[in-house]
C-alpha cells in the first residue's frame, strides 16, 4: 500500500490543482523521474502552501508545463527563468509578494512589504553588497515546502525558529568572517524564554524574530534594547528610565536591560542577582559601596516577602491535607504572590522605598494567610482532642452502665 502511494505521487502532483483543470504538468512528471536533487522538489512541493492555493512550477519559474519536451517547456520565450541566482531571490519572490493587488486574491491580511523590509536588514544590505552567504527568503522559508507561520511543520513556526536561525548562526565556519558568536541558540535554549517556548510550549514567548525582527532583521542597538525588551516588559522599562541609573547608563552607552540580564541566555530573576558575593551589581560597584548597600536592602525586602510566601504556602498545604477549608487563606496567598511579582519588578527603580511599597503589603498578606492556616491546623487538633475526650467519656459511661446493669442482674438472681 505504501509503495503504491509513492508510485502514485508523481501522477497526483502532475495534475493541476486548479479546480476543474485536468491538464498534466510535465514539469512535475519529468522531475519525478530525475535524480534526487531534481526529484525531491516534487515531494517537497506536495505540501507547499503555494500548491494549495492553486499555483504550480510555472507560476514561479515560468515556461509552459503543458509541453512534454524540455526545450519547449523551458522556452525563455514563454517566460522560463529557471532557478534564480541567490542575489535575485528577494526580487524573485517579491514579484508576487510585493504586489498588493495580486496577494489580495489569496490572503488580504498578508503583508506586502517583506521585500522592502528585507532590503533594510543586515542580510539584505550585505546581499546588495555582493555577499551571497547571507540568508534570503529560501534560507528561512525553504524553497519548495513553504508553510504558513502558524503551521507547526513550518520552518518559521515559533518553536522551529531557533533551529531555522541556528542553521547559519550556529555554524562557526560560516560566522567566522563576520566575527559573530555562534552560541546564541544554545544560550537561548537554556534561557527563561527558551524554556517557556521549547519546554512549556508557550508560543507567545520571545524567540529570535521577536527581538530582531522578521524580514528586517537587525541586531538591536544600545538605545534600542530597552525598547525591544519594553514591548513585553513595559513597566520594568518605565521604572528604569526614571531611576537614578538611567542617565549614567545612557552616558556610558550601557544596554539598559542586557547589561544585567545578558542577551540570549536570560535567566529567571532571583534575589541572587543582588547578592554582595556574586550578584550582577558587583560588575560595576565595589563591595560595601553605597550602591551595594542599596542592593542589599532591596534583596532583604524581597527575601522577606518570598520567605513568608513560601511559609504560608506550606502552612496552607498542611491545613488542606487535614481537610480544612483554606479559601480565605488562599485568597490572601494569591494577593501576596501578586505583590511579590510587583516587588521584583520594582527592583528596576533602584530605590528601596519603591520596592518596600510593593513588598510590604505582600508580606502582610502572606503572613495573614499563614496565620489563618496555622489557626485552622490548631482548630483541627483541638477538635481531635475534644473528640478523643468525648469518646473516652462516652466509653466510660457505657462501661459504667454495663457494670451497673450487671450488678442489677446479679442481685435479681439472688
Amino acid at each position: 500500500m505504501r509503495l503504491a502511494a509513492v508510485l502514485a505521487l508523481p501522477v497526483f502532483l502532475a495534475v493541476s490543482p486548479v479546480a476543474g483543470a485536468a491538464a498534466v504538468d510535465h514539469c512535475v512528471s519529468c522531475h519525478a523521474t530525475l535524480d534526487k536533487k531534481h526529484s525531491v522538489v516534487v515531494k517537497d512541493f506536495a505540501g507547499d502552501i503555494h500548491r494549495e492555493k492553486g499555483l504550480n512550477c510555472a507560476s514561479c519559474h515560468g515556461g509552459d508545463p503543458a509541453q512534454e519536451g524540455p526545450a519547449e517547456a523551458m522556452n525563455p520565450d514563454k517566460g522560463f527563468v529557471g532557478a534564480p541566482a541567490k542575489g535575485d531571490i528577494p526580487r524573485f519572490c517579491g514579484k508576487c509578494h510585493s504586489n498588493p493587488a495580486y496577494m489580495k486574491k489569496f490572503n488580504p491580511s498578508l503583508p506586502v512589504d517583506q521585500e522592502l523590509k528585507y532590503s533594510t536588514s543586515v542580510h539584505g544590505r550585505r546581499l546588495k553588497g555582493g555577499d551571497t552567504n547571507v540568508a534570503t527568503c529560501a534560507a528561512c522559508h525553504t524553497a519548495h515546502s513553504i508553510r504558513p507561520a502558524k503551521d507547526p511543520t513550518s520552518s518559521v513556526y515559533a518553536k522551529n525558529i531557533p533551529q531555522t536561525c541556528g542553521k547559519c548562526h550556529s555554524d562557526a565556519k560560516l560566522m567566522a568572517p563576520y566575527k559573530i558568536p555562534t552560541d546564541q541558540v544554545a544560550l537561548y535554549m537554556r534561557s527563561v524564554h527558551g524554556k517557556a517556548l521549547l519546554e512549556k510550549g508557550d508560543t507567545a514567548a520571545p524567540v529570535c524574530n521577536t527581538c530582531h525582527g522578521n524580514h528586517g532583521a537587525a541586531p538591536p542597538g544600545v538605545a534600542d534594547i530597552g525598547h525591544v525588551c519594553g514591548m513585553c516588559h513595559p513597566h520594568n522599562a518605565e521604572l528604569f528610565m526614571t531611576s537614578p541609573m538611567a542617565k549614567p547608563w545612557q552616558g556610558r552607552k550601557y544596554h539598559i536591560c542586557a547589561t544585567c540580564h545578558t542577551h540570549h541566555g536570560i535567566q529567571p530573576p532571583t534575589t541572587a542577582l543582588l547578592s554582595q558575593e556574586s550578584g550582577v551589581c558587583l560588575r560595576c560597584h565595589r563591595p560595601a559601596s553605597p550602591a551595594l548597600r542599596v542592593a542589599t536592602a532591596i534583596q532583604a525586602k524581597l527575601q522577606g516577602v518570598e520567605g513568608m510566601y513560601r511559609d504560608a504556602g506550606a502552612a496552607i498545604l498542611r491545613a488542606e491535607d487535614k481537610g480544612m477549608d483554606m479559601g480565605v487563606a488562599r485568597d490572601a496567598w494569591d494577593a501576596a504572590r501578586a505583590a511579590m511579582y510587583q516587588a521584583r519588578t520594582a527592583v528596576h527603580s533602584f530605590r528601596v522605598q519603591t520596592v518596600a511599597e510593593a513588598a510590604d503589603p505582600g508580606y502582610a498578606a502572606a503572613q495573614k494567610a499563614r496565620k489563618a492556616a496555622e489557626a485552622a491546623v490548631r482548630d483541627f487538633r483541638n477538635r481531635r482532642v475534644g473528640l478523643g475526650v468525648a469518646s473516652l467519656i462516652i466509653t466510660l459511661l457505657v462501661l459504667a452502665l454495663y457494670l451497673k446493669a450487671r450488678d442489677i442482674g446479679s442481685g435479681g438472681k439472688g
